[in-house]
């Protein structure tokens, strides 16, 4: 089971504990081995990864310690040992690898991103007691932050059809559902009508939510919701997506990877 640490701490690696588990991350990959089965453990990385890399703990697998870096451009992985795309960890049978590396890989944002504070320019450090950062030149905290983004199946025709639609942005050829992040000072029900409204040109009702999902790429929450259509003519407006249409059970068009929100929705809906 994965337990969230409180604390915060950067060690060397070659002063962690022999069982602790290692998130090395390279792009939107983290190093994996036995096909993609679990994460490595320090004495299998070592001999292999520095001594002196900074780890950054996140937590704990079943009473290990979870820690988590950049992997150093000069490592060269183990035999056996692979990187594999971090968004796959999420159709994994083990679900505390997920977690470890949403949460390793959000850490690792944050504190790279806070190493000078943004109000007056000093070196930061760690909170002594809280999970933070802080400026020591002005006090400025700065804690881990959440990005919610809201995904949303949009159903007509008594729910016998969902919208999908593909981004400009996507690598492949797929259709996803409709998303976006949570404006400031807007509910949750809210950004998915402004959201769908800005982007298709619909209106919907009976808006409802399903289920969410860590997504850090870099530090999302994406929370996953169904509305059903209500007026409008679906259009792509805002200038990221390409196409979008209607599509039933029996006509649908590629669909995002597996381990998306977007997937497992769209999946459990249609039961595929």
């Amino acid at each position: 089971m994965f337990t969230i640490n409180q604390t915060h701490k950067e060690l060397p690696f070659g002063t962690l504990a022999p069982n602790s588990i290692i998130v090395l991350f390279s792009g939107k990959s983290a190093l994996m081995t036995d096909n993609g089965v679990r994460l490595p453990t320090a004495s299998e990385l070592a001999g292999t990864l520095a001594t002196e890399t900074v780890m950054m703990t996140a937590g704990f697998i079943d009473g290990a310690e979870c820690w988590g870096a950049r992997m150093p451009k000069d490592f060269t992985a183990p035999q056996g040992f692979e990187l594999v795309e971090s968004r796959l960890a999420f159709v994994h049978p083990n679900p505390d690898i997920a977690n470890a590396i949403s949460r390793c890989r959000e850490f690792i944002t944050w504190r790279n991103g806070h190493r000078l504070c943004g109000a007056c320019g000093a070196i930061t450090e760690f909170a002594a007691s809280d999970l933070a950062i802080v400026c020591p030149s002005c006090g400025m905290m700065y804690y881990p932050q959440i990005a919610p983004a809201v995904i949303t199946m949009i159903t007509r025709n008594n729910g016998r059809e969902i919208l999908l639609a593909h981004n400009k942005r996507f690598t492949t050829p797929s259709f996803s559902l409709i998303a976006g992040f949570v404006e400031s000072g807007e509910s949750l029900e809210q950004a998915v009508a402004r959201e769908i409204m800005e982007e298709t040109g619909l209106t919907v009702k009976n808006i409802r939510y399903l289920s969410s999902q860590p997504w850090p790429f870099p530090n999302s929450l994406m929370l996953g919701f169904m509305a059903e259509y209500e007026s409008g003519e679906a259009t792509p407006l805002d200038g990221e997506l390409s196409e979008m249409g209607w599509y039933s059970k029996e006509n649908l068009p590629q669909l995002p990877s597996p381990g998306s929100i977007a997937r497992k929705i769209i999946n459990e809906y249609f039961q595929l």
